[in-house]
């Protein structure tokens, strides 16, 4: 599942002409391993219906419990879920995400083969007029599914204005997702 994954604005080209573009900066996590809660840069439609950076925090609060990811297979049947699959969609650029192996417990580092940036689909709502978004999550490919059951929807930076459309048809665009990915043992 996606619960931490990594992020360098600075080192990456793409992600830093992106950080230069966000006009909120504040708490923003910028280089390093990013956990749940922190606040994010994500890309997601203005009120204009135009696509631009935002600063949103990763997770959405529910009761007691900190709700990061949301699985594909209930976000038109949940109600927590249907307003943001709707009409409240984001993508989250990252460098790669972290996974622990089921029976070892030992932290990988899944990436594009060919280092790219690789951009989570998600959704998002406000809580006290700040954004928060989730990353949704679905069944893992097979190769993922020796690390974890499940896996992040991971598409390239020419789907994400199609994912942000709210014209599209966003269940063939998470059928359509990256599933080509390699991963490697994180030396502690």
């Amino acid at each position: 599942m996606c619960g931490r994954w990594y992020v360098d604005m600075m080192a990456d080209e793409e992600l830093s002409e992106y950080y230069a573009n966000l006009k909120n900066k504040k708490g923003i996590k910028t280089q390093g391993e990013v956990f749940p809660s922190d606040h994010i840069m994500t890309i997601a439609n203005n009120k204009s219906n135009t696509p631009s950076i935002f600063n949103m925090k990763w997770g959405y609060q529910i009761g007691p419990r900190l709700v990061f990811n949301s699985r594909k297979e209930t976000l038109h049947s949940k109600p927590v879920f249907i307003d943001g699959i709707k009409h409240r969609r984001c993508a989250i650029p990252a460098n790669l995400y972290y996974e622990w192996q089921k029976d070892s417990k030992e932290k990988n580092e899944i990436k594009d083969p060919n280092n790219k940036v690789i951009y989570f689909l998600g959704i998002y709502r406000f809580e006290d007029n700040e954004p928060v978004c989730s990353i949704i999550t679905k069944e893992a490919s097979e190769t993922m599914s020796q690390l974890h059951p499940r896996m992040p929807l991971i598409v390239t930076k020419d789907k994400v204005n199609q994912w942000l459309d709210n014209n599209s048809d966003v269940d063939l665009i998470m059928n359509e997702t990256i599933d080509d990915l390699v991963y490697s043992k994180v030396e502690l």
